[in-house]
């Protein structure tokens, strides 16, 4: 009664239910690895927001690049800002509002800069944007060590402003050396009251475990797609086989009329 599964059709179809099983547990079995790589990037994060801040040139020294095991490393520099060299990066939208991050350098007693972001402060609708005041004299920063952005280049951005943190593109701009990453602040000293709402400093949030359930729930989706081809087909099946079981019998009824 299931000789019809060697006909084209249903050859196709189981074909088709062979190749798609394996692709499911292959993307289910690629999302929990993501899973495991976002527990251990997470965990990471959170272990070194916790570490006692480090100087910054020790983490990061000049030329260098922010190793992987230090991103959300606690890392403090003092020194005094170089708000002739302030920069402001675009594209940073926040609670559905565009506007760009405040990037100043922090010039320190050893001659090298650290860059900093500072904040997000509101796109203006005309004109150039007005950043929160900065402190004069000497300041210690402290802040999340972040690793440079690949670079995009763009050629018709007004002064002063850049698409990305590229650290050392943006280095080969500045008249001093300038350590390897950012610095995303958290706290300084002395500090500055906040009285323009169009400022914002960075969020203290780390990065949550929302990217984690996100991982889970795909891989088990895949699983589940995985089940459902070959029960389906199973279903199908049968479904078919019933139905050729029924038409054989109402013609044997028909012949014996």
């Amino acid at each position: 009664m299931y000789r019809f599964l060697l006909t084209p059709r249903w050859i196709a179809l189981l074909v088709v239910a062979l190749l798609t099983v394996p692709g499911c547990l292959w993307l289910a079995g690629w999302q929990f690895d993501r899973l495991h790589d976002a527990e251990q990037e997470n965990s990471q994060v959170r272990d070194n927001s916790k570490a006692p801040a480090l100087p910054y040139g020790e983490l990061s020294p000049v030329g260098s690049a922010v190793r992987p095991a230090d991103e959300y490393r606690a890392a403090t520099v003092t020194g005094r800002y170089d708000v002739e060299h302030q920069l402001y990066v675009r594209n940073r939208p926040r609670d559905g509002k565009q506007g760009l991050q405040i990037l100043t350098p922090v010039i320190t007693t050893a001659g090298a800069a650290a860059l900093v972001d500072r904040g997000w402060i509101s796109a203006p609708i005309e004109g150039d944007p007005a950043p929160p005041e900065t402190p004069a004299g000497t300041v210690t920063v402290t802040g999340y060590l972040r690793p440079t952005e690949d670079p995009r280049p763009a050629d018709d951005l007004p002064s002063a402003q850049v698409l990305r943190i590229d650290v050392p593109g943006i280095a080969a701009t500045l008249p001093y050396p300038v350590y390897g990453g950012y610095l995303e602040l958290a706290s300084q000293e002395p500090a500055v009251p906040v009285v323009d709402g169009r400022f914002s400093p960075n969020p203290k949030e780390l990065p949550d475990s929302s990217s984690e359930l996100l991982h889970l729930s795909y891989g088990w989706q895949w699983y589940v797609f995985a089940m459902i081809g070959p029960i389906g087909l199973i279903l199908l099946a049968r479904r078919e086989a019933a139905e050729l079981r029924s038409a054989s019998a109402r013609q044997e009824r028909g012949q014996h009329v």
